[in-house]
């Protein structure tokens, strides 16, 4: 089993305590992309809540997400070409 990682960050100005299941450098590379993201908003309409930050930069990194997933499964697609439907790969699993 793995060992839960504990970190504690601060985003836009409020301090979190994040855990998971993986190392803590991962929580970090977490944090630091969506403080990224938050910082960046912030700079774009320093006016807006923290509440309306954090989500425009959870929509941006959601936005991301699903065209690199696209763009995953596009690749798939194409490595496919003369393959026979036996796939290892299911592309509602790669979705969801």
């Amino acid at each position: 089993m793995a060992k839960e990682a504990i970190l504690q960050v601060e985003l836009d100005g409020l301090t979190y305590v994040l855990r998971g299941s993986g190392d803590v450098e991962k929580l970090r590379k977490i944090a630091d992309t969506v403080a990224q993201k938050i910082a960046a908003t912030r700079a774009h309409s320093p006016h807006y809540s923290s509440t309306r930050t954090a989500m425009l930069a959870a929509l941006q990194i959601t936005e991301e997400m699903l065209t690199l997933q696209d763009e995953y499964l596009e690749m798939l697609e194409a490595a496919d070409i003369g393959a026979t439907n036996n796939s290892t790969y299911n592309k509602e699993e790669i979705k969801a």
